[in-house]
């Protein structure tokens, strides 16, 4: 939906004679996001990276009132982000602050910034134009905000916060396809808690779900952002997808989250430590063939399916459980 929000700031932005447009939205009783930022032609958007408190802020005014108003602006040079203020003596310009009603119009639901010249005042016709705007930018950033929380709900696991295997399947074909294509390396791990069954069996459900989420935790923090998938692939069994790595790296990494967990004291609820190890299997895109045990010597490599990866990753991990546990198995 980002072109969409874009598209609406840019036209904000022309009808109100600014180059700098911002969209806050209300998360709740004292904080805001910065849904997206119009600077000069480009889009930023920072909707799950910032936050601010409104409290002492123009904005608290805005959003208590519904009223539009001017103040003074400043501009957070790192985000691009043109923020009302009432210190005249640090303001470079000012800020339109035109508040966006929720569906009831009753309750102020976000607010549009627009950074405009103090040495120009913009037409009350042009103004009033913005004002009869705002239903409908409401109505759009509702709509937004409503398919992201569905994206979320179909991509992310809800106890662990990680991908949901549908979602790390369809990733994994994509790259499947997409290393065909070029000839590149990705790997797969497939990572399972060692004797998890026995945790809720003697620790309870609740107790087993805490050791999920705080194993989740690390294997996010492990990854790398942004690049690596990591998921929730079944009840106690995680798969991460290591786009542009070989095996060699991705044994490293398996490695190093083993370490951390075997060296790791999951806490109960009743405040004792608890011990968990895990078992991992590895693989990676193409598989090497050895040439004597080939008719065709010059066929070095065979590039798999997706379904041929995960059963591979499935064998290692079985042969890891199977030879004792708290061990890593790669199919090289």
């Amino acid at each position: 939906m980002n072109p969409l929000i874009k598209q609406l700031l840019d036209t904000l932005g022309r009808l109100g004679n600014s180059q700098l447009v911002a969209l806050f939205n209300v998360l709740d009783f004292e904080n805001c996001g910065v849904f997206g930022v119009l600077a000069k032609g480009e889009f930023i958007s920072h909707s799950r990276d910032i936050t601010f408190k409104f409290e002492n802020t123009p904005l608290e005014k805005i959003i208590l009132s519904g009223r539009t108003s001017t103040y003074p602006g400043i501009l957070l040079k790192k985000l691009l982000l043109p923020f009302p203020t009432y210190d005249k003596t640090k303001s470079t310009f000012d800020c339109l602050c035109l508040p966006l009603l929720g569906a009831e119009q009753e309750v102020v639901t976000g607010v549009i910034v627009l950074a405009q010249n103090t040495r120009t005042s913009l037409p009350s016709a042009r103004l009033q134009m913005l004002q009869m705007l705002m239903p409908m930018v409401a109505n759009i950033v509702e709509m937004t905000e409503e398919n992201e929380r569905l994206i979320q709900l179909a991509t992310q696991d809800e106890l662990t916060k990680l991908y949901t295997r549908p979602y790390f399947e369809m990733r994994l074909q994509e790259e499947v396809t997409r290393t065909r294509r070029h000839g590149e390396y990705f790997s797969i791990l497939r990572i399972d808690m060692d004797h998890f069954k026995q945790i809720n069996g003697t620790c309870g459900y609740r107790q087993g779900n805490n050791v999920l989420q705080e194993f989740a935790k690390t294997l996010a923090e492990s990854i790398r952002q942004k690049i690596d998938i990591a998921c929730r692939y079944s009840g106690q069994q995680f798969m991460v997808l290591l786009p542009n790595t070989g095996v060699d790296g991705a044994y490293v990494l398996a490695e190093r989250i083993r370490q951390s967990c075997a060296q790791h004291f999951f806490r109960t609820v009743q405040g004792t430590q608890l011990k968990v190890t895990m078992s991992i299997g590895i693989t990676q895109n193409i598989e090497t063939v050895s040439p004597e045990s080939d008719e065709n010597a010059n066929a070095d490599n065979q590039v798999s399916s997706k379904e041929e990866i995960l059963a591979r990753s499935d064998s290692m991990l079985q042969i890891a459980k199977k030879t004792g546990r708290d061990k890593i198995m790669v199919s090289w």
